[in-house]
């Protein structure tokens, strides 16, 4: 029943979480035969049209949305959806941009040095892709090669999203994600988008045995048990980073417990329909959801940096986001460990990642300001970094910091220097800045 249930996968972070913008693309869990992915005969294509029919009844039914007006559909074989995912990332996001957020997912150890990360990106998407709704077309296309017993589960969740744009405007909700530089931000809302369409799928799975999502067991641990699953079917995703792996499930797994909360004790479909009025902020808010439902933590804004007054006219600022709770936890985890980095990234209270190039485009380090809820909670944050830096570069020259510093133990390799730093319930992570350009950072 799970492993059915896990079939709803889609593309997730900003050249990851946000390079789907402008779609909701089904990726496939669950063995498919080489053999299926043949030209949808006519035939066939008309029975999954009409099975969508139907199935779009009992999806209005759980979720309690009725069609507003007829939904387009049409089917499509593997290919025609991958090119459909190449030509959309290439629409929304240009070759700059994807390179420079590979470049600081690398320098923060996210991804290995040297990674073609638009190339690993599309090639993890598009190894799973199955069908997905559009809704600039506003049409659900349906992949033509799947099994009846995978297309069900597919269009159940898929469907969702349809009913979704037409009751609370998914496409405009979307397209803001794509215009703000803050992908924890679009990763929080998409985890509402895709656990509602977890959630109704479950529920539909479930009707046969006169039980609903609401009494599953943790979904992030459900969620996350089927990696091994995953790994035994799709090499790309096997040889994939954690982070990306993470932040691909993050919406399913985070977003149906999520609305579990949202739900709990038995609240109606009408409550989750209230949050497309108010979406949460943060992955912080769907990771701790009484951040939300109870006493509303919104993230604290951080003031834009004026790079060339800092650090002089030879710097630029070349890429600029928000980690989030969620990827500074995995940020921490890559060395750390799952339960400490999970302690340490909790308190987060808002953060602004930077990747600042020089214009040759050269040289480039990553200054990442952070603040906390209390000072205790930032300590815990700035403690686990001073045990997460010696692992990043363990290779690096140990410089002792100075007397009275707030700054603990720079490491020094070729790249430039790589320290932690914290006043108060501030914390800045600086990696890989020039020695001669360290000193010109404020306090």
């Amino acid at each position: 029943m799970l492993k059915v249930a896990m079939q709803a996968m889609t593309s997730a972070h900003a050249g990851f979480r946000r390079v789907a913008a402008g779609i909701l693309a089904l990726c496939i869990v669950g063995g498919v035969s080489a053999a299926v992915h043949a030209v949808v005969q006519e035939d066939a294509a008309r029975q999954l049209l009409e099975t969508a029919d139907e199935i779009v009844q009992q999806v209005a039914k759980i979720r309690g949305l009725v069609p507003k007006a007829p939904i387009n559909k049409g089917v499509k074989t593997k290919e025609e959806i991958s090119e459909y995912l190449v030509r959309s990332v290439s629409k929304h996001y240009d070759e700059k941009e994807l390179s420079r957020e590979g470049k600081l997912l690398e320098k923060a150890g996210f991804i290995p040095d040297g990674s073609q990360y638009k190339d690993l990106v599309m090639r993890l998407l598009t190894e799973q892709v199955g069908g997905y709704y559009d809704p600039d077309e506003k049409t659900f296309f349906i992949a033509g090669w799947l099994p009846m017993e995978q297309q069900r589960p597919v269009m159940v969740h898929e469907l969702t999203h349809a009913l979704q744009d037409q009751h609370f405007d998914l496409g405009r909700l979307l397209d803001e994600d794509a215009r703000l530089k803050n992908d924890d931000r679009a990763l929080a809302r998409k985890a509402v988008f895709e656990g509602d369409g977890m959630a109704v799928m479950l529920d539909y799975l479930l009707q046969p045995m006169g039980k609903t999502f609401l009494q599953l067991p943790d979904l992030v641990f459900v969620m996350r048990s089927q990696f091994t699953l995953m790994d035994s079917q799709f090499a790309v995703f096997r040889d994939a980073p954690m982070f990306l792996k993470e932040t691909l499930l993050f919406p399913y797994g985070y977003g149906a417990a999520f609305l579990q909360k949202v739900r709990a004790g038995d609240q109606p479909w009408s409550s989750v329909d209230k949050i497309y009025g108010d979406l949460p902020e943060s992955t912080e808010q769907i990771i701790h959801a009484e951040k939300y439902l109870t006493i509303r933590d919104s993230p604290a804004p951080l003031p834009e940096e004026d790079v060339a007054r800092t650090f002089g006219e030879r710097w630029r600022k070349g890429y600029e986001n928000v980690f989030g709770e969620f990827s500074l936890f995995l940020l921490l985890k890559i060395h750390l460990g799952e339960e400490r980095s999970k302690r340490a990234a909790a308190g987060w209270d808002g953060d602004r990642v930077r990747l600042v190039e020089d214009v040759s485009g050269d040289r480039s380090f990553v200054l990442l300001e952070s603040v906390w809820d209390t000072e205790d909670e930032a300590e815990e944050f700035h403690q686990a970094l001073e045990d997460w830096l010696p692992r990043r570069f363990p290779e690096a020259e140990k410089l002792a910091p100075a007397d009275g510093s707030s700054q603990g133990v720079t490491y020094s390799r070729d790249a430039g220097l790589s320290f932690a730093q914290r006043r108060g319930a501030k914390v800045r992570l600086v990696l890989d800045i020039p020695r001669e350009t360290a000193s010109r950072l404020g306090p």
